[in-house]
């Protein structure tokens, strides 16, 4: 039996672009349209960032759980 965790890996190569797409990122702070679109749009991606984490989380999860219950029971 083999652990796949790609789908995990995909994801967390995703949250890693994103990541490092936004790093540096200074936000427009004029009180203008264009300035609350662009903290719009950095809010939008960091609500994407957290997502991404609690997908990769889940993926992870979901291999564990698919290992543990391939596992010998009489070793508990």
């Amino acid at each position: 039996m083999s652990i796949d965790l790609r789908k995990a890996a995909e994801t967390a190569r995703e949250l890693l672009e994103a990541i490092e797409e936004l790093d540096g990122v200074e936000p427009d702070e004029t009180p203008t349209r264009a300035g609350r679109r662009h903290r719009a749009e950095i809010t939008r991606k960091l609500l994407y960032l957290s997502h991404l984490g609690d997908r990769a989380s889940v993926e992870i999860m979901d291999a564990y759980y698919a290992f543990k219950e391939r596992e010998d029971p009489v070793s508990e």
